[in-house]
């Protein structure tokens, strides 16, 4: 019996360690208060542009795909906030996808051709996708005039509190 005891504790002991720590942070990729790092962005015409371009303004980084439908939804949103709001943020969006018709298609559906749009078109193959550790989610940054991450996944409301 004190054999038994004695296993049943050590099972239940090690079944309540082993649960994971919950935190607010993603358990890899860039976080507020790191410096984003310079990345290559590339529009759809071909044409090259580095993030550290936007240093000296606020900018709104968002990561997102055609096929990621809450992805999609926020960079939608976070634009037309930021569109119809006199504001000093600069909005740049980063689309991960394979197929160029696709994303030139959503983009003339959801009227973002206008704006500061960057296209990947190694999708998840990207190094931006892999660094950025996009593969647990797609994510958005606010980043400060120095180039340092302020907030993550942020929202509308977010922004309303924020700025």
């Amino acid at each position: 019996m004190k054999y038994l005891s004695f296993c049943l504790v050590s099972v239940i002991s090690f079944v309540l360690s082993s649960g994971s720590v919950k935190t607010d942070l993603p358990s890899s990729g860039y976080h507020p208060g790191e410096t984003i790092p310079d990345i290559a962005l590339t529009d759809l015409e071909g044409n090259w542009r580095n993030l550290h371009d936007y240093k000296g303004k606020k900018v709104v980084v968002s990561f997102w795909a055609t096929y990621h439908a809450q992805s999609r939804a926020n960079n939608v949103q976070l634009y037309n906030y930021l569109q119809n709001r006199d504001s000093d943020v600069e909005f740049v969006s980063v689309v991960f996808d394979e197929n160029r018709n696709v994303v030139e298609k959503t983009l003339m559906l959801e009227r973002l051709e206008n704006m500061s749009q960057f296209y990947e078109i190694s999708g998840t193959g990207s190094e931006i996708y892999k660094n950025f550790k996009l593969n647990e989610r797609f994510r958005n940054y606010l980043i400060d005039e120095n180039g340092v991450i302020i907030a993550m996944n942020i929202t509308p409301e977010d922004l309303k509190t924020i700025l």
